[in-house]
């Protein structure tokens, strides 16, 4: 498996990758997929300061990660939310946690303090996944997204970087 940074050039996997996500799980609250030309308009909007990654094998992108600006607020300059999204058929295989740890020392290199994480508490295996990368619990969010006929509780987590 390679990490790398993302070209435009990946974006159509990334969206393919993303849209699984928002079709089929609680992993993005999003309700309809995204188009080629909205995902090729969130990428364009990340920059050196928010890293967009891909996860490669044999030529395939199989998962991305970012660290996208938490709020447009300048107070929160230094801090970063993270989205990690792995193709549904390479889950558990240890590629989320490699972006993870890539966006986490990128985030160091670029000067930032903090990473924020907001996770369907449904999601275990993704609050697995960020706890072993260091990340604490930052408390939880009761019935703030409704999906698939049910209201969900986020998870926040967070981890301040030295």
């Amino acid at each position: 498996m390679q990490i790398r940074s993302a070209t435009a050039e990946d974006v159509a996997a990334i969206t393919a990758i993303y849209n699984q996500a928002v079709t089929d799980t609680t992993a993005s609250f999003d309700l309809e997929p995204k188009s080629l030309e909205q995902r090729m308009a969130w990428f364009t909007g990340h920059g050196p300061r928010h890293p967009v990654i891909v996860a490669e094998v044999s030529g395939q992108v199989v998962g991305w990660g970012s660290l996208s600006p938490y709020s447009e607020r300048p107070a929160y300059d230094a801090t970063v939310e993270i989205s990690i999204y792995i193709d549904s058929s390479w889950h558990r295989r240890g590629i989320g946690a490699a972006l993870g740890e890539q966006l986490i020392a990128s985030a160091r290199k670029i000067g930032l303090h903090a990473i924020i994480a907001r996770i369907c508490t449904e999601n275990e295996a993704s609050l697995r996944m960020t706890r072993n990368l260091g990340f604490a619990d930052a408390g939880v969010l009761h019935a703030v997204g409704f999906k698939f006929g049910r209201w969900l509780d986020v998870a926040q987590l967070e981890l301040l970087l030295p």
